[in-house]
């Protein structure tokens, strides 16, 4: 069920620690009935993400995220950072379980890492914006 997480100096993007609202569903069709799991997570990159879940996924499988970047909307048009977007939608991205193991500070959870594989462009640039000003 677990892969060995890659070694820091051979990660592609740096992670950024921040504990974030992660609504989690595997991508299938037809698509789940079920409601989509909310995880915490633990870091982000571009790359990206690691979360905190109930439940084990399966490395290599896909999965739908809605993840709540608080102001994100703001880094992708000019000047709308002025403007309050505390209501709007969350970043979705489709990633790939890259590997997952049980956490180590809560034996009840697993800790799960993702790699973004399909981001909308201007989602991703904001991303990068974002994560530069953290």
């Amino acid at each position: 069920m677990t892969q060995e997480d890659p070694p820091a100096e051979q990660r592609r993007y740096p992670r950024i620690p921040k504990d974030i609202a992660v609504e989690v569903q595997p991508l299938t069709y037809p698509p789940p009935k079920d409601p989509a799991e909310t995880a915490r997570s633990k870091d982000i990159s571009r790359g990206g993400i690691c979360f905190l879940s109930e439940t084990p996924h399966e490395p290599g499988s896909v999965l739908n995220l809605k993840i709540d970047l608080k102001g994100l909307a703001g880094y992708k048009r000019p000047h709308s950072r002025l403007v309050d977007l505390s209501d709007a939608q969350p970043l979705t991205a489709i990633g790939e379980v890259a590997w997952c193991r049980p956490s180590a500070h809560d034996s009840s959870l697993y800790d799960v890492g993702i790699r973004f594989v399909n981001i909308y462009e201007d989602d991703e640039r904001a991303l990068v914006r974002y994560l530069k000003d953290l």
